[in-house]
């Protein structure tokens, strides 16, 4: 569906484009950034013995470090842009509260990723210069959405029908497991509809699942992204009219760390989780997104045709 596309930086581009993709944040954001960058707080490049993946790590009284894997993929520009988000969300946590407070939750903590992530995508399709990378950008947006919004929530609704289960007397075996993940995979994906094919193998998958061993954390990954979305919207908006109340909400929360509950934070920030709005915007972004990636797959259809 979409063509190959070559998309690759080296980290100084890198750290320039999460930069500007991170503008409408404000100065004081963008230049504790930079500082980050400039003074090294990150470890960029793969080697041998050195773990996998990425993290961002801080120590009350000292800045935050950031462990990266950096292949100069648009993944790993992403990834930059995700831990940027931990990393300046634990910069300005710690240097406005006292150690008590400093910590934020995880609950909080995802959305700080997620919405660096969603002001870096749109910075980049404001950048695309042809069709076949808009295409490959939308994808990667509505992949991000899916696996994110879509896939943990279902993992949480199987997490959450575990723990009903152990509450009702029921055994925990691995079939029973499997069996109950097989049925809930089917049902998000719209198997017995016809809609797509669930293979029988994917029973197994819960297994492979590390956060299973944290009780209730994948549900935090959906909501965080829902808030994020909506906030990132709003931020963009108001950038391109020059206006700063949602940002400077926005930054209000980063300062906050854990000084309240993360309902009360968020809705500070300017989004109210207990109602269904964030989560109408997140899927009007999706919508959005698959809407435009049609529009484009039928305008080149059209040109394919011979005249």
């Amino acid at each position: 569906m979409v063509p190959k596309v070559d998309m690759s930086f080296a980290p100084d581009e890198a750290r320039a484009i999460t930069l500007e993709a991170v503008a409408p944040l404000g100065k004081e954001y963008v230049a504790a950034l930079r500082q980050g960058f400039e003074s090294r707080w990150t470890d960029y490049l793969p080697s041998t013995g050195k773990r996998a993946g990425a993290y961002s790590t801080g120590a009350y009284g000292v800045h935050p470090y950031q462990l990266l894997n950096f292949n100069g993929k648009y993944e790993d520009l992403t990834t930059l842009a995700h831990e940027s988000g931990h990393s300046i969300h634990t910069w300005l946590s710690y240097g406005a509260q006292p150690y008590p407070t400093s910590d934020y939750p995880t609950f909080v903590a995802e959305v700080a990723s997620t919405l660096d992530e969603n002001l870096l995508v749109h910075h980049m399709l404001g950048r695309a210069r042809d069709e076949a990378a808009r295409l490959f950008l939308l994808g990667t947006q509505l992949d991000t959405l899916r696996t994110t919004l879509f896939r943990q929530t279902q993992f949480a609704e199987f997490e959450l029908a575990i723990h009903e289960m152990a509450e009702r007397g029921e055994t925990l075996t691995g079939d029973n497991l499997s069996a109950l993940y097989l049925k809930i995979a089917r049902e998000y994906y719209g198997h017995d509809r016809g809609l797509c094919r669930v293979d029988d193998l994917v029973a197994s998958e819960w297994t492979f699942v590390p956060h299973f061993y944290y009780d209730f954390y994948v549900y935090q990954y959906a909501t965080s992204i829902v808030a994020s979305t909506s906030l990132a919207r709003g931020i963009r908006e108001e950038a391109m009219r020059h206006e700063t109340k949602r940002r400077d909400a926005y930054l209000r929360m980063l300062r906050a760390g854990g000084s309240d509950y993360p309902i009360a934070l968020l809705r500070e920030a300017g989004v109210d989780m207990t109602s269904s709005a964030p989560f109408d915007a997140a899927i009007a972004e999706m919508n959005a997104t698959m809407d435009e990636m049609e529009r484009i797959l039928v305008r080149r259809a059209e040109q394919q045709k011979p005249r």
